[in-house]
């Protein structure tokens, strides 16, 4: 038994390395034939504009609304099974038939499941030790309210990593991705009247037997699989408003609405009413997901427009531009988190027939343009982040984390109230899309995001299949979709420690295409190892991202001034980026290790804080603690890492106080994750712009600047006329 913990990590480390080349060489020996299953997100151009379409429907908006809703949480029945996973990833139009077959009489409304395991959902199947399934069948049985709409939405959170999904025997539709939301349409499957039998195929392959999933290889967290997030069944009116998107600036918005006619007929005299109103965060509804709640009562709207659409035909989608500006706004910054809430309704003939709210703020993020630093709301910042991750530490045992995946706000509020004690205004959450939860508490406590996707330890082969596939694409859609609204989400990161020259930048760059066709207001990254300081492959993104371990994994011993010369070189490949060091840290498996774990603190952040971007010549524009917390791990010869500021019971290390000092004395945005606590009440005065308010802007400019010195030649010309003219003489 290896008894020294760095040759513990080397160990576990090799073993990994020969699993990972194992599952290579397997691979690549056609073992498992390649996956055929086609992604289930598309853009589309519709009236108006892009529009994202999932499963043949458009993806909606996932929070609360004030429509008809039905929790489907609780216990289901649970049966863990060996799946056939050539069956699971190939095309639905071929192993649809043998699928359901599979399934066999567990579709069916009298089978007796009550040997099945109970599993609470949202949830687990492979619970920390000895949780080692890969997957099987979810069950439940409901009935619906007496009083219902003609339509629904059938709702999951996330469900890791391949659901297929039955309602009454019939397949509805499925969905490849284990962290992002996706809705499909029961239509007539749904019993109005009577019992309904809701089945769930779940498949979470181990990682490493594949080379075509994301991520595909082993990974340094406990990969959870099964129903993660929560279930529901959504109303949906005959006129929808389908999702209203903000894109913010400085001075107002650009707000999309989505109106859908689910009918059949033409409806006449369809308008669309927006209003901005005025937002405030208290303890009283901080942990409350409903965007009404923050609505300050008696409050006048901040604006409030309408636009005459006419008619909608029937079966028809309209996408539809509502630009606004706002004289004396609040801006959204980590230590000033102001909110505002948008409030959307669509009228056929002055009736109300759907409302949706959702909260925004008005922020930027973006690269100075004449110097490698971060720019938020015009203002140079450079932040001190923590890595956070989806999974529960509370109860611990043991001195183990709970285990398991979050599934309340209180489990992310605990971690952000941890975050803000050790003064830090940056959450990385992982490797993953973050839990819902994250982003919606970040915007309202004042925390930035960095949230990614999981091309974690790709390689170029990895990068060629999972591309190809369009699985990266589409998580990172589903993700800019669902955060969209999101003022704390600052950053989007694309891949983590990988590899590959041509291959991995050819993917970055489709990413980054993407991510700008969707959205564009985020800056885009990745983490790229630091112990190749001149990786050339962030070229196509906005921030060059980082992960920083000199005298921890590689670079000898712990010496500031190897680390300095690592920085020097980043910046020298990279001159006008931002750097973000996105990882830096040590494990702290015992007590007598907690020294040496805030020595690596120390002298690490000693090299980067002289080179922030807030100094004449710096040029990093965050550093990035790995991590808040400890966490479970799947890699051979290890358990939980130790690398926490914390440990699970919540008390802190040597390291935090350390961090917290640290942080403090080069904040530069502030006492962030105090939003409840500052009793901000936005406000200012809102006025309306015509559609396409970009442009309006741009031609408001340019007006402004070619009118003004006209308007200044015609009045000296007129005083001039009107002056009288001197006498000749002579």
């Amino acid at each position: 038994m290896l008894e020294h913990p760095m040759e513990r990590r080397l160990a576990a480390a090799l073993m990994a390395l020969v699993s990972a080349c194992l599952c290579l060489s397997g691979c690549t020996s056609n073992r498992q034939p390649p996956a055929t299953l086609k992604p289930t997100l598309e853009v589309r151009q519709a009236d108006g504009g892009l529009v994202a379409f999932q499963n043949g429907q458009p993806v909606p908006d996932f929070g609360v609304q004030q429509r008809p809703r039905l929790v489907l949480d609780g216990s289901w029945r649970f049966q863990a099974v060996q799946l056939d996973d050539t069956l699971s990833f190939a095309d639905r139009k071929q192993s649809l038939g043998s699928l359901t077959a599979e399934a066999g009489p567990r579709l069916q409304e009298a089978y007796d499941a009550s040997g099945w395991q109970l599993s609470s959902v949202p949830g687990t199947f492979n619970q920390p030790p000895a949780g080692h399934a890969t997957g099987g069948w979810y069950r439940t049985q409901f009935s619906m309210p007496t009083v219902w709409p003609q339509r629904t939405s059938l709702r999951f959170a996330s469900v890791n990593y391949l659901a297929d999904v039955w309602l009454n025997g019939r397949h509805l539709g499925y969905h490849e991705g284990g962290t992002t939301p996706f809705a499909l349409d029961p239509g007539d499957a749904l019993r109005r009247v009577g019992v309904n039998t809701l089945v769930v195929r779940v498949s979470r392959p181990l990682l490493g037997a594949r080379l075509d999933l994301v991520p595909w290889g082993l990974t340094d967290w406990w990969d959870y699989g099964g129903i993660t997030g929560p279930v529901s069944l959504e109303g949906e009116p005959e006129l929808q408003a389908v999702r209203a998107d903000v894109v913010p600036h400085l001075d107002g918005a650009d707000v999309f609405v989505l109106a859908q006619n689910h009918g059949t007929e033409l409806l006449e005299g369809v308008s669309i009413e927006v209003d901005v109103l005025p937002a405030a965060v208290d303890e009283s509804n901080v942990l409350n997901p409903d965007p009404k709640s923050l609505v300050v009562k008696g409050a006048q709207p901040v604006l409030s427009r309408t636009l005459e659409l006419g008619s909608l035909q029937g079966g028809s989608l309209r996408r539809v531009d509502a630009p606004f500006a706002i004289r004396n706004p609040f801006l959204w910054t980590p230590s000033r988190p102001a909110l505002y809430v948008l409030h959307v309704f669509l009228l056929t003939q002055e009736v109300i027939k759907d409302e949706l709210y959702g909260t925004f703020g008005l922020r930027q993020i973006k690269v100075d343009p004449t110097a490698p630093r971060l720019l938020l709301n015009g203002i140079p910042v450079a932040f001190h982040g923590v890595a956070t991750h989806d999974e529960r530490q509370s109860p611990a045992a043991g001195g183990r984390p709970a285990g398991g995946p979050i599934t309340d706000a209180r489990q992310v509020f605990d971690k952000l109230i941890q975050a803000r004690g050790v003064n830090a205004d940056l959450i990385r959450d992982g490797h993953t899309p973050p839990n819902p939860w994250l982003p919606l508490l970040a915007d309202r406590l004042g925390f930035a995001v960095w949230e990614e996707i999981p091309l974690y330890h790709f390689t170029p082969a990895t990068f060629n299949v999972a591309t190809d596939r369009g699985v990266p694409q589409q998580m990172l859609a589903e993700m800019v979709l669902r955060d969209f609204g999101h003022p704390s989400v600052l950053f989007h990161g694309f891949a983590n420690e990988s590899e590959g020259g041509s291959q991995r930048v050819a993917a970055l760059t489709a990413l980054r295409d993407l991510d700008r066709r969707l959205d564009g207001t985020r800056l885009t990254g990745q983490a790229s190892y630091g112990s190749d300081p001149s990786d050339p492959s962030s070229a196509p993104l906005d921030v060059a991202g980082f992960t920083l371990y000199y005298g921890v994994f590689y670079g000898g011993p712990l010496d500031s001034g190897t680390i300095s010369g690592a920085l020097d070189r980043i910046h020298r490949a990279y001159p006008k980026k931002p750097v973000m060091i996105l990882e830096f840290g040590r494990w702290a498996d015992s007590q007598a290790e907690e020294a040496e774990q805030q020595r690596v603190f120390t002298v690490t952040y000693s090299a980067i804080e002289p080179v922030q971007d807030l100094q004449p010549a710096g040029y990093v524009g965050a550093a990035v603690w790995w991590s808040l917390d400890d966490y479970w791990t799947q890699r051979p010869g290890l358990e939980i890492e130790h690398f926490g500021l914390y440990r699970p019971d919540g008390s802190a290390r040597a390291v935090q106080a350390a961090a917290a000092s640290a942080f403090a004395a080069t904040a530069t945005s502030g006492s962030a994750g105090r939003g409840a606590q500052e009793g901000i009440v936005s406000g200012g005065q809102g006025i309306p712009l015509g559609q396409n308010g970009a442009s309006t802007r741009l031609i408001g400019l340019i007006a402004y600047a070619v009118g003004l010195p006209l308007v200044l030649v015609a009045g000296l010309l007129l005083l001039l006329t009107i002056r009288r003219r001197p006498p000749r003489t002579g």
